[in-house]
């Protein structure tokens, strides 16, 4: 079996299950590469293959190169991790023997007006979508036949932050004993993300034991309302950092106060990190913790609530910290690796 995969949106948990996949005698797996660079992120016995990056849902060049890579190596499936990688996919193998294996990992909805969707998720070739949570999924039913959907959520490897562990980052200025609170996000021009939540819910604590560390970009909006605030000096915007997860080890907790988020990443991190997590009752994001045990919901879109959840792990270090080794358990044993390859091996297996 031959299986091309676009690396557009591949991360470090996609690129590790496709190098164990490729291990297999009966399997050969081609990921797409626009530049040398990329060459050190393909691992094993996986193959790289030059092709333009996809940077819309109709490229020419792009379309082109697919093709040829399908018709030299006898492509099976192609995987597409983007929605526009999707798309060109789908155009490169018309005529083509090849089943298309698309991923969902948002709750964006789908618009059945929008005839751009017709050349992605919608599309009739479309042989099947992975995606990340089962709201997700159930959400898709209604357009794709439950046939075609599995959820298969990413996993975390501890190793992945044995350097953040071993050379943690901390902010300057902090008062002795202060108590933090980190969130790391994209914020700008994204309300949903719930920066202003969080800045709401320090406001209300009025605590000037409490630090917010805020790693990302924002808008405007935000930082001026921060500075108005009476907790001014307790909210620290850090900017970007590509070194972000380095922040996570130091800290007292993990705050997602998203209105919605998939199945977040930085969460993960969080709690490999060993920290205790307060997150917002929303579909995906809470299914990562377990309440009361690795971490706390507070009630979605309440910044009260965000503060009464973040004032219960305040001052109690027995807390924070036994939740945040049961964090660090769960990821070892719930998001293991080797669970996530197994399912898209049996998937690709499957078709």
């Amino acid at each position: 079996m031959n299986i091309l995969v676009t690396s557009r949106e591949l991360d470090i948990a996609g690129y590790d299950m496709l190098s164990r996949i490729a291990e297999e005698s009966n399997i050969n797996v081609y990921i797409t590469i626009s530049h040398n660079d990329e060459r050190v992120l393909v691992k094993g016995n996986c193959i790289p293959v030059f092709s333009p990056q996809i940077n819309s849902k109709f490229s020419i060049k792009a379309i082109k190169s697919l093709r040829r890579i399908i018709d030299k190596y006898k492509i099976d499936i192609v995987f597409s991790p983007s929605s526009a990688a999707l798309s060109n996919a789908f155009i490169a193998s018309i005529g083509k023997n090849v089943k298309n294996v698309g991923y969902r990992g948002t709750q964006a909805r789908v618009r059945k007006t929008d005839p751009t969707y017709y050349l992605g998720i919608l599309n009739p070739m479309l042989s099947h979508i992975v995606c990340e949570t089962n709201d997700i999924r159930d959400y898709l039913s209604q357009f794709i036949p439950t046939k075609k959907l599995s959820v298969i959520t990413k996993p975390f490897d501890l190793k992945w932050v044995e350097q953040a562990m071993l050379h943690p980052l901390q902010i300057d200025n902090l008062s002795q004993g202060a108590k933090t609170c980190v969130y790391i996000a994209r914020c700008k021009n994204r309300p949903y993300k719930g920066l202003t939540l969080l800045i709401e819910a320090i406001n209300i604590l009025n605590n000037k034991n409490i630090h917010l560390i805020f790693i990302g970009d924002y808008d405007e909006a935000d930082y001026e309302m921060a500075q108005r605030s009476e907790m001014r000096n307790n909210i620290h915007f850090v900017g970007l950092k590509d070194n972000a997860i380095y922040y996570l080890p130091l800290q007292t907790m993990f705050v997602l106060p998203s209105l919605r988020d998939a199945s977040p990443r930085v969460l993960r991190e969080a709690m490999a990190c060993g920290l205790p997590c307060v997150v917002s009752n929303i579909p995906g994001a809470r299914d990562l913790i377990v309440d009361e045990e690795t971490g706390l919901l507070f009630d979605s879109n309440s910044a009260n609530s965000l503060a009464c959840k973040i004032n219960k792990l305040l001052n109690n270090e027995v807390l924070c910290k036994s939740m945040g080794e049961a964090g660090k358990k769960r990821i070892a044993d719930v998001y293991g690796v080797n669970v996530y390859t197994d399912k898209f091996k049996n998937l690709f297996m499957s078709m």
